[in-house]
C-alpha cells in the first residue's frame, strides 16, 4: 500500500515539476522579447540577422546569398544554407512582424519541436511515460535553454532536426521502414545544412547505437546478408545529408579562399583554427578546459554540481550505463571542437541535453534505492542550480533595456545614404555596426589593419561603392597608417575626426556630406555621447565645388534626372525626411549642376521651402529665389528660371511648388540649380524633391 501511494505521489510530483519547468520556461524565453537588443553573443546573431536582412532586401532566396560584412564580393561568407533565415523572412512576410521577432518565435518553435524528439527517444530507452517529464523538465530549466531558444540564431534549428535525426535513425535500425527512412534523410540534410557542427555531433550517439546493432546481429550469427543490410539501412540514413554537406563545402570553400579575408572561414580553417578539432594542445591547456568548465555554470549548471551528479550516476548500477553512454557525449562533443565550446557558450546548446538526460537517469535510479527520497532532494537542488545559474547570468544581459546598436550608428543610418557603404576596423568581423547601421562593410579584420596589401586590394574591390563613413574602434583610432590610407582612397579628412562616439570609436564622414551631419548634431541632441570637434561648432559659410562621381551621384540624386556631376551646399549634402518621402535641404547657397541629354525641350522641377521656417515662433524666413541657369565653356551665363518664394507673405508660395519650364540647350551647355536668400539667408530651410530634364 505504501509502495502505491509513493508511486502517486511521484507521479503526481513529476507533473507538477515538469508543470512548473514549463511555464518558468515559457516566462524567460518570452521575457524581453520583443526588444530589439540581441543579447548573448550578439556578433553571432547579428550576422545571422544581417544575412536574414539581405535576403528580404534583395528577394534572393539564392544560394549565393550576401553577408556584406567584409566588404566585396558581399557573397564572400557562406557559411550554412540560409534554410533558418529563409524561414525566418517568410514569416515576417507572411505575418508582417519584425525580423527579430520572427526569427526568436521560429527558435522557440524549434527547441518545442526538439523536446518530442527527446520524449520519444526515451520511450525507446525504455524511461516510463511519466518519468520522461522529469527529464524534459530538467532541459526546459536549463538556462542555455531559454537564453538561446530566443536568439536570432541558426542553433535551434539545427538540434531540431539532429535530434529527430537520431530518433528517425533508431526508428530505421529497429523496423527497416521507408517512412522512418525518409524522415531521417530530410532531418539529416536539414541539421548538415543549418549547422554541420551539431550534425557531427548528433551523428556519434548514432553510430554508436548502430555498431551496437550490428555486434548484436553478430552475435545472434544472423549471416552476413543481414549484417549488410543493417549498413545499408544505416548508411542510407547519413549519405544524402553527408552528400549535401560535402558538396555545400566544395561550392563554397573556393568562394571564400578567393577573398581578402573571408578565407579563414574555409572549413579546414574553421575546423581547425576555429574549433580546434581533436587538438590536443588544446585539450590538454588548463586555460580551454576552465572556460569550458565556466560555460557549463552559464548554460547549465554550477561545475562542481554537475560533475558531482555524474560521478555519482557512476556509482549508481541503474544509472552507469546511460551516464556513461549519454553523459559521455557531453564531453565527447568538447573534445571534438574544444575551442568552439570554451569560447562560445551558446554552443552548449547542442549538447546540454545530454548531461541533463544523464542527470535525470541519477535521479530516477536514486528513487529506486531504499533511500527514495534523497532522489526528491536531488532534483530539487538541480533545479534550484539551474535557476541560480539563469539569474545570476543570463537573465543579467536579458534584462538590458536596449532596442540594439550604438549612437553612432544611428547617425550613420540616419544621415548618410542609404545605399552607401561603411568601412569599419577595430571591432573584427562582429557585425553589430553594419546591422544597425543599414549598411554594407567592409569590416577590417583584427590584424589585417596594418596589412598594406591587403587594406590595398581590399579598398580597390569597393570601386564603384559609394563609401559614407569610416569607423574606427578603439586602438585603430590611433593607427595613422590606416586612416591616411583611407584618407587617400576615400577622399575623407584624415586630420580629425567628423565625430566621435564616447572614447570608443571615431567617425570619419565622407567629405559631401560631413559638414550636414556636423550641422545635424549641433542641432540634434538625440545621439547620446556624440563628441564634436571645435572645428564644428565654427561652421560658417564655406562654399566649396565638390565634384561628383556615377556612382556616387547614383546613390545621393537617385531624383534627378540627369544626375549632377558638381555641387555646392554651405551647410554640406543633406537628405531629409518630409513625412514618407526624402527632400534635398538647400538652404542658400546651394548648387547643382548637370549636362542636359541632347535634344531636351523642357525642365520639370519640384521645391520648396519647410513649413517651419514660416510658422515658428519668433524670426522667420524673407523668402528663397530658386533659379535655373544655363552656362556655357565661353563663361555666358543665362537666366532659363527664376523664382521669388516668399511663404510667409504669399499662400500660394506654400508646399511643393512644380514647374514645367520650356528649354533648348545651346551647345555645350550645362544647367545650374541654384537657391539664393531674398535680404538675408536666416530660416531659409529651403528643400529641392525632384529635377528632370529631358
Amino acid at each position: 500500500m505504501n509502495a502505491a501511494v509513493n508511486d502517486i505521489r511521484r507521479h503526481w510530483g513529476v507533473v507538477l515539476l515538469f508543470v512548473l519547468a514549463l511555464g518558468y520556461n515559457v516566462w524567460g524565453v518570452t521575457y524581453h522579447f520583443g526588444m530589439g537588443f540581441l543579447a548573448g553573443h550578439e556578433f553571432r546573431q547579428s550576422q545571422t540577422a544581417l544575412i536574414s536582412r539581405y535576403i528580404d532586401r534583395e528577394n534572393n532566396f539564392g544560394l549565393l546569398y550576401e553577408t556584406p560584412i567584409l566588404g566585396k564580393p558581399w557573397v564572400s561568407i557562406l557559411m550554412e544554407v540560409p534554410i533558418y533565415e529563409w524561414s525566418v523572412v517568410g514569416l515576417s512576410r507572411l505575418t508582417g512582424w519584425e525580423h527579430v521577432i520572427s526569427a526568436r518565435l521560429i527558435s522557440v518553435g524549434c527547441f518545442y519541436a526538439m523536446l518530442g524528439a527527446v520524449w520519444l527517444l526515451l520511450g525507446r530507452l525504455g524511461v516510463a511515460r511519466v518519468r520522461r517529464l522529469l527529464f524534459l523538465a530538467l532541459i526546459l530549466a536549463a538556462p542555455v535553454y531559454i537564453f538561446y531558444s530566443r536568439a536570432f540564431l541558426i542553433d535551434a534549428m539545427a538540434l531540431m532536426a539532429g535530434v529527430w535525426w537520431l530518433y528517425a535513425f533508431v526508428r530505421v535500425m529497429q523496423e527497416r521502414d521507408w517512412r522512418w527512412l525518409a524522415v531521417a534523410v530530410v532531418a539529416g540534410s536539414v541539421s548538415a545544412l543549418v549547422k554541420g557542427a551539431v550534425y557531427a555531433v548528433w551523428l556519434v550517439p548514432g553510430a554508436a547505437y548502430g555498431a551496437w546493432v550490428l555486434w548484436r546481429e553478430w552475435r545472434a550469427q544472423l549471416g552476413w546478408k543481414r549484417l549488410l543490410q543493417t549498413v545499408g539501412w544505416g548508411l542510407g540514413t547519413v549519405v544524402v545529408a553527408v552528400g549535401l554537406l560535402r558538396a555545400w563545402v566544395a561550392y563554397t570553400d573556393p568562394i571564400k579562399a578567393a577573398h581578402a579575408s573571408a578565407w579563414i572561414f574555409t572549413s579546414a580553417n574553421l575546423s581547425l583554427g576555429n574549433w580546434g578539432m581533436f587538438s590536443a594542445e588544446a585539450l590538454l591547456s588548463g586555460k580551454v578546459w576552465g572556460f569550458l568548465t565556466r560555460c557549463w555554470e552559464q548554460a547549465i549548471m554550477s561545475r562542481w554540481l554537475l560533475g558531482a551528479v555524474l560521478v555519482l550516476g557512476l556509482c549508481l548500477p541503474r544509472a552507469r550505463k546511460p551516464v556513461l553512454g549519454i553523459g559521455g557525449m557531453f564531453f565527447v562533443a568538447q573534445f571534438m571542437m574544444p575551442y568552439a565550446f570554451a569560447y562560445q557558450d551558446y554552443y552548449f546548446y547542442m549538447i546540454a541535453v545530454f548531461a541533463l538526460v544523464a542527470a535525470g537517469y541519477v535521479v530516477t535510479a536514486l528513487w529506486e534505492t531504499k533511500v527514495w527520497w534523497s532522489g526528491w532532494v536531488l532534483v530539487a537542488v538541480l533545479l534550484t542550480a539551474q535557476v541560480r545559474a539563469y539569474f545570476a547570468d543570463y537573465y543579467q544581459q536579458q534584462s538590458i533595456y536596449h532596442e540594439g546598436g550604438y549612437p553612432f550608428t544611428a547617425v550613420i543610418r540616419e544621415l548618410t545614404p542609404k545605399n552607401s557603404v561603411i568601412v569599419v576596423a577595430g571591432a573584427d568581423w562582429a557585425a553589430m555596426t553594419p546591422l544597425y547601421a543599414e549598411r554594407r562593410a567592409l569590416m577590417v579584420r583584427n590584424g589585417l589593419e596594418y596589412d598594406r596589401e591587403y587594406l590595398k586590394r581590399a579598398f580597390a574591390d569597393l570601386k564603384g561603392e559609394v563609401v559614407s563613413a569610416i569607423v574606427l574602434w578603439n586602438q585603430t583610432r590611433e593607427n595613422r597608417e590606416l586612416i591616411e590610407a583611407a584618407a587617400r582612397h576615400y577622399g575623407i579628412d584624415g586630420r580629425q575626426p567628423t565625430f566621435s562616439w564616447e572614447d570608443k570609436a571615431d567617425i570619419y564622414i565622407n567629405p559631401l556630406y560631413a559638414r550636414a551631419v556636423q550641422y545635424r548634431l549641433l542641432q540634434d541632441k538625440r545621439y547620446a555621447g556624440i563628441i564634436l570637434p571645435d572645428s564644428a561648432r565654427e561652421i560658417t559659410k564655406d562654399t566649396k565645388l565638390l565634384k561628383i562621381t556615377p556612382e556616387e551621384a547614383e546613390v545621393m540624386f537617385s531624383q534627378m534626372t540627369p544626375l549632377p556631376y558638381q555641387v555646392s551646399f554651405d551647410l554640406g549634402l543633406d537628405w531629409m525626411d518630409v513625412g514618407d518621402r526624402k527632400v534635398l535641404s538647400a538652404h542658400p547657397d546651394t548648387d547643382l549642376w548637370l549636362y542636359p541629354p541632347a535634344g531636351a525641350t523642357q525642365v520639370e522641377w519640384t521645391f520648396g521651402i519647410f513649413d517651419s521656417a514660416y510658422t515658428k515662433e519668433g524670426d522667420k524666413s524673407d523668402g528663397v529665389i530658386f533659379i535655373v541657369v544655363g552656362e556655357t565653356p565661353d563663361g555666358v551665363a543665362r537666366i532659363i528660371h527664376e523664382r521669388l518664394l516668399d511663404p510667409l507673405n504669399n499662400e500660394a508660395d506654400r508646399g511643393d511648388q512644380h514647374v514645367v519650364i520650356p528649354y533648348t540647350a545651346l551647345p555645350g551647355e550645362t544647367l545650374r540649380f541654384s537657391t539664393r536668400g531674398n535680404k538675408t539667408p536666416a530660416y531659409d530651410w529651403a528643400y529641392i524633391y525632384e529635377i528632370k530634364v529631358q
